[in-house]
């Protein structure tokens, strides 16, 4: 589950420096960019923000390919690091979830369920973030440990 969500958490900064965060917030292929480069990026997310996932992916690959050869090298590269990212914690919760409760695997398994079907960043979240409420406190406890506490 945390694999299928860790291009969303990089849109989710995106969206965040978008909307005032620090130069910091940048994503790292945006980071030698000119202004407009930047503002275009940022205008693809805001148009594309209430689409699903792959929507979302699909049209920051359009507006990739349509950029300079340093920045299109700079995405190419970021998005290698993401599947690096997504394979080590695939590896990481395929690890957790060996020690984990029945209960607790019935619920990643569910997790993982909502994680996969279509939807935007912020409906999937909303879900994952009400069921996870919503499981026992033991169960919820063994899957935020897993997170790293995250919710």
């Amino acid at each position: 589950m945390l694999a299928r969500l860790s291009l969303l958490a990089f849109v989710a900064v995106a969206v965040y420096a978008q909307q005032g965060g620090q130069q910091d917030d940048i994503p790292p292929f945006l980071q030698n960019a000119d202004a407009a480069t930047k503002q275009s990026f940022f205008a693809v997310l805001q148009a594309n923000g209430n689409k699903p996932e792959a929507q979302v992916n699909a049209a920051v690959d359009q507006w990739a390919s349509r950029q300079s050869g340093a920045v299109k090298l700079a995405y190419t590269n970021f998005k290698a690091e993401v599947e690096k990212y997504q394979k080590e914690e695939e590896s990481a919760h395929t690890s957790a979830v060996a020690g984990f409760s029945p209960a607790a695997r019935a619920a990643d398994a569910k997790l993982s369920q909502i994680a996969a079907q279509p939807g935007t960043f912020e409906a999937k979240q909303q879900q994952i973030t009400a069921f996870i409420n919503s499981l026992p406190a033991g169960v919820r406890g063994e899957i935020l440990k897993a997170m790293g506490g995250q919710q």
